[in-house]
């Protein structure tokens, strides 16, 4: 396959401010294990947690350590996004950002991903974010599943955030739209691996039948576009799996939908529609009776 690297840098700036020490004599090892022994008496106080984290954050204390700081936004970050009103916007978008940096640092982006996730997830049960936050969440969203060559996940962040820029009319959209279009095609080269060579069998009255024609699409082409409807065009031609001959005027409905239970999956009663493979003789077959039905078509008009 084809692959197309993208390289995006998306950056986020966030103003961190220390409080002053509690006490002048008070060391820096001192006050790290007073806020630490604080936070860890105490886990649903979202506050210990989150002075903690930000002590272990600064890097001129001597005592910088991401990951022991991570350790205490985990525990503040679901007290935020569960919409308690006390913990500050400010405070949930510094805790989303430093777990979401952390991991990706480890270029753990499974975890990067999941609060990326979380921090989306927050304004739809009322904790209110910025969409101008939001925009760095999908944008990094956008990144890292781009580098886990998760094409339709990065694509439903670019969805997302071009819906965010054009509801508030933030110019310069067009900017996004190489990198959409790389994501579509990325996209589109996957369904035609899963399913281009794949064809269409309908059965009706205890028949099958296979679509060989359908507006613009037909048997010589890999299966896309074959919904696509095209003024001007002709009928939708079907091969008679039983006696090999091509039918335009099959009547009835083509029904698909599946249903789950316990079991697994399972077709729905009315489903009379599925995807086939075919070997390639049998395909050619196909070929060779849609080119003598138009040619004979061409020669009746």
């Amino acid at each position: 396959m084809r692959k197309i690297i993208v390289m995006a840098v998306f950056a986020c700036f966030a103003a961190m401010n220390v409080n002053a020490q509690t006490e002048v004599t008070e060391s820096k090892n001192e006050k790290m294990l007073r806020l630490t022994k604080a936070a860890d008496e105490n886990p649903a106080d979202w506050k210990a947690q989150f002075e903690v984290g930000r002590f272990l954050l600064d890097k001129e204390n001597g005592v910088y350590n991401m990951s022991q700081a991570a350790k205490y936004y985990e525990r503040l970050f679901p007290l935020a996004t569960e919409y308690n009103r006390e913990i500050p916007d400010s405070v949930i978008c510094e805790a989303g950002s430093m777990l979401i940096t952390a991991a990706a640092d480890k270029k753990d982006f499974d975890k990067a991903l999941f609060y990326i996730d979380e921090m989306l997830r927050a304004p739809k049960v009322g904790v209110e974010i910025k969409d101008e936050y939001l925009n760095v969440i999908d944008a990094w969203g956008i990144m890292y599943s781009m580098a886990k060559e998760d094409m339709l996940r990065s694509l439903a962040y670019m969805m997302d955030f071009r819906e965010r820029l054009a509801k508030g009319n933030i110019p310069g959209i067009e900017y996004t739209d190489m990198t959409t279009i790389l994501l579509f095609e990325q996209l589109m080269e996957k369904y035609r691996d899963m399913y281009g060579d794949k064809l269409i069998e309908v059965t009706l009255d205890n028949k099958k039948y296979i679509l060989i024609s359908e507006d613009d699409w037909n048997i010589e082409k890999p299966l896309m576009g074959w919904m696509k409807e095209t003024e001007g065009n002709e009928n939708s031609l079907y091969y008679c799996c039983d006696d090999g001959k091509v039918i335009n005027d099959l009547h009835g409905q083509m029904e698909f939908n599946f249903k789950f239970d316990k079991d697994g999956i399972k077709p729905a009663d009315t489903t009379n529609v599925r995807l086939v493979t075919v070997t390639p003789e049998h395909r050619q077959q196909m070929v060779e009776a849609y080119r003598k039905y138009m040619k004979k078509s061409k020669k009746n008009k």
